[in-house]
């Protein structure tokens, strides 16, 4: 038998379930119903608002009624009562949400990664119990909670807070991708400020908080073991938790499209796996007693599941893990039937049970590409030259994401191939393995073994971290195309899946002109799209118009609110289509930090900045795309008109420069202002009296995030999963 972990689950051709009993077989195949499934609550996702149960709950009658008789009608009849489970659970969920305003006692678990930033941690909290002055029927499946805490939270600890509950607009925004329908069906439909906090006693048997203690054994190592930079690479690829490594750093792994390796992913979960696999089955064929009672690959079977299970825990539990734990248990537990397509189709009935359990799981890239990670380890059987294969299956793997990436974001990384080609070799083969050593020296006290291994897995990333870094600056690395093309995409997909024909099929090498329609030029986005971004008590406002791409910043004085700018503004460039700025406007002096690239800088007359003496120009009177630039007194800051004065963004002034911009201003009156925290009071009045019927956003620390304002954009009614 040949050696390999994964080769186990093509196993022995056996009967099939279906020919236990004729009658099945005139029915459609597990694979179809699971298909079906999926496709129902993947329809439901389509819905803005959320729709009557009562249609789905007639259509799936109805065809369960003639399934009896035409037994294809069972495919609507799964996919109609998909829709009607997505759509009870849906409403089941908004019937949890907390209210805010009010004081509640809560007990419950730490779940997934806290995160601290300036002595304040985020963490999420399961409840157990909920007490408070308004009384609530069911608490929320998640809260979010902020604050100070007596010690570090550790994952699956139990804590008892006090909290104030608070809207679900001070939620943290995500750079990159800011769903409210992912945390919708996530649960999370509560946030509080931590009032006072008290750490609840372990018990020494419940797995879960032993599962806490091994965590923080091994965060508590790495910290003594290494600096806080090298520290963060090993609790990143063990434990789950990146928070110590900083941002420019995880830009680096953004650009080569290799973040998913400092995260416990499906990969890493199926790494892990088949190790086990190889080292369990190679074990059992050494004792001749064990294989004559059940033979080693079964056996390896049985044994790895509760192994996916149980890495998947140490790492946080986070969605990936638990989705590829999930999917290891299907493609395992099906290949014990004895066929290899039983195993594709637990894999697919595996993932339409996930999306029924969770209708919230197939909005989530995370859940399609954890499907394909383990479908590419059931596709190459780990058989002799299966590393040549993976390698081979990686490179095909990353040409496949581009459209999608390409799609949602707006930029592709055309080195992203060739740089999970030469470093997942050595992260998902070597740096885990070590990593994971060490993390059990760590748990039974082996210094000398934790510190060595430790200090080998630091010294690997660096130098992985150090090739990335020089990858990414060769010229035409990463790409920025127009997002959103949908026809682009889908061509350039059916063109990348040529790449999966054998070699030996004539034409295959056009695959690679699926770059054509990626690259091609797209139609100039239309009207103006204006952005307000969170930046602490900070002020920064982005916008778009047509092709040109422009930054205001004002009262980026604070360091946390100069380096909160950087990976916000990659992602509106990112979606915009554009590497650089087009006009960055000053509306003071702050800068913020790495200082953004501009084709144009304009910086309020009467004042310099040394860094940016040579690149500056003065930013009265100027014209720029979408607007215009105006300065109503000198050393005083920038003020911005946008959409031929509809829109109107004023800096940190002073009541008498504030007072000369409102008695001549000229032109119509705008419609949205956005000004910064800092202005007091009576600004604030004036500025009301002065434009009555505009919008006025003050932004800064403790201020709800606008979010995105298009002038152009008609009234849309407001979907279910938007709780404010």
């Amino acid at each position: 038998m040949r050696a390999g972990a994964m080769g186990i689950l093509s196993g022995r051709r056996g009967p099939s379930l279906a020919s236990l009993a004729h009658w099945t077989k005139s029915w459609p195949s597990l694979l179809a119903v699971a298909l079906a499934l999926e496709s129902g609550v993947v329809f439901f996702q389509f819905f803005s608002a959320l729709p009557s149960w009562l249609p789905a709950l007639s259509l799936v009658l109805l065809f369960t009624a003639l399934a009896w008789r035409w037994h294809q009608a069972l495919l609507p009849a799964c996919a109609a009562l998909a829709f009607l489970l997505a759509d009870l659970q849906a409403g089941q969920l908004l019937d949890r949400v907390l209210p805010a305003g009010h004081s509640y006692t809560v007990s419950g678990r730490v779940q997934g990664i806290p995160q601290e930033q300036r002595g304040q941690w985020r963490l999420h909290l399961a409840p157990e119990s909920l007490q408070g002055d308004v009384a609530t029927r069911h608490s929320p499946p998640l809260l979010e909670l902020h604050g100070a805490l007596p010690e570090v939270p550790v994952t699956g600890q139990r804590w008892r807070f006090e909290i104030r509950s608070e809207s679900l607009h001070t939620l943290r925004h995500s750079a990159f991708v800011d769903l409210p329908r992912e945390r919708f069906w996530q649960g999370l439909l509560g946030a509080g400020k931590i009032l006072s906090a008290t750490p609840l006693p372990l018990s020494s048997w419940y797995p879960l908080d032993l599962l806490a203690q091994w965590r923080a054994r091994v965060v508590q190592a790495s910290n003594a073991a290494l600096p806080r930079l090298e520290a963060g690479y090993v609790q990143a690829l063990t434990v789950g938790i990146g928070n110590q490594l900083p941002p420019e750093l995880w830009q680096i792994y953004r650009d080569t499209g290799t973040a998913h390796l400092l995260v416990i992913s499906g990969s890493h979960v199926a790494v892990v796996t088949g190790f086990f696999l190889w080292f369990w089955r190679a074990l059992w064929r050494r004792i001749p007693a064990l294989v004559r009672r059940w033979p080693a690959q079964q056996a390896a079977l049985v044994a790895a599941i509760p192994v996916a299970w149980i890495y998947a825990y140490l790492a946080g539990m986070q969605s990936p893990g638990e989705r590829a734990a999930w999917m290891i248990t299907a493609a395992s537990m099906a290949a014990l039937l004895g066929r290899r397509h039983a195993v594709w189709s637990g894999l697919v009935f595996s993932a339409a049970m996930m999306a029924l359990l969770d209708p919230g799981q197939v909005i989530n890239l995370g859940y399609w590409l954890s499907i394909l990670a383990v479908a590419v380890l059931i596709s190459l059987g780990m058989e002799e030259g299966h590393w040549r294969q993976a390698l081979a299956a990686q490179w095909r793997v990353s040409i496949l994401l581009l459209p999608l990436l390409a799609y949602l974001f707006g930029s592709i990384s055309l080195i992203s191939p060739l740089a999970n080609l030469l470093v997942i070799p050595f992260i998902e083969l070597l740096a885990v393995p070590l990593a994971l050593l060490g993390a059990a020296g760590a748990l039974f006290d082996w210094e000398f073994a934790y510190r060595v291994l430790f200090r080998l897995v630091a010294l690997e990333m660096r130098g992985v971290t150090a090739v990335l870094d020089w990858l990414r600056h060769w010229p035409g690395a990463l790409l920025s195309v127009a997002p959103g093309r949908l026809a682009a995409a889908v061509a350039a997909a059916l063109l990348f899946s040529l790449l999966l024909l054998p070699r030996a099929w004539p034409g295959r090498s056009l695959a690679y002109l699926g770059f054509l329609p990626l690259l091609a030029p797209g139609p100039a986005p239309e009207g103006l799209r204006i952005h307000a971004l969170p930046v602490g008590k900070g002020m920064a406002i982005f916008w778009q118009a047509g092709r040109a791409t422009g930054l205001y910043t004002a009262n980026l004085w604070r360091r946390p609110d100069q380096r909160a700018l950087a990976p916000l503004l990659a992602a509106q460039l990112q979606q915009a289509g554009q590497k650089r700025l087009t006009t960055w406007v000053l509306g003071d002096l702050s800068l913020p930090r790495p200082l953004p690239q501009a084709e144009e800088i304009l910086l309020p007359a009467g004042n310099r900045l040394p860094e940016l003496e040579r690149a500056t120009q003065a930013c009265a009177g100027q014209a720029i795309p979408g607007g215009q630039t105006l300065q109503f007194a000198p050393q005083q800051p920038c003020v911005l008109r946008l959409d031929a004065g509809h829109v109107l963004v004023a800096g940190d002034m002073d009541e008498r420069t504030e007072r000369g911009l409102l008695t001549r201003w000229k032109g119509v009156p705008p419609r949205v202002v956005f000004v910064p925290y800092s202005w007091d009071l009576w600004q604030r009045l004036a500025m009301h009296r002065a434009f009555p019927v505009a919008q006025i956003h003050i932004l800064g620390e403790g201020q709800s995030n606008p979010g995105a304002t298009d002038s152009f954009a008609p009234a849309r009614p407001t979907p279910y999963w938007d709780l404010s």
